[in-house]
């Protein structure tokens, strides 16, 4: 689903439940719980967060919204007015690490994000 970032501003539920500290590297950590643990573990990453995909098929990165529930994870939706420049200085940036095409922010694009839905949360 595509959706603006404006859009989802306005969404109080996601701006609630938003992790910025939730990258692919965290989401994908392996996971293995014993019955007293198994809180802890889902609220690890539980919400929303977002990545930047890109593969070299792909004609530019996309801005993606990742929601997690349960230890369950799904792409909901892609940003379409993220600044193309930003998504290609996270994938270029020295020293990152893709899992499987997804890329964690960097520090300007989610400062754009969070500017974002600041100016559009009401």
């Amino acid at each position: 689903m595509d959706i603006s970032i404006s859009k989802i501003g306005k969404n109080r539920v996601f701006r609630d439940n938003l992790r910025f500290e939730v990258t692919p590297e965290l989401l994908f950590k392996p996971r293995f719980t014993s019955s007293g643990q198994n809180e802890e573990l889902i609220k690890e990453t539980q919400g929303f967060s977002f990545y930047v995909e890109y593969m070299e098929e792909m004609p530019k990165p996309a801005l993606m919204i990742m929601k997690t529930y349960c230890l369950s994870s799904k792409s909901i939706g892609q940003i379409t007015d993220a600044p193309e420049d930003l998504l290609w200085g996270a994938v270029r940036e020295t020293g990152v690490k893709d899992i499987v095409g997804m890329y964690p922010l960097n520090k300007p694009l989610a400062d754009w994000i969070k500017s974002r839905i600041e100016a559009h949360a009401s």
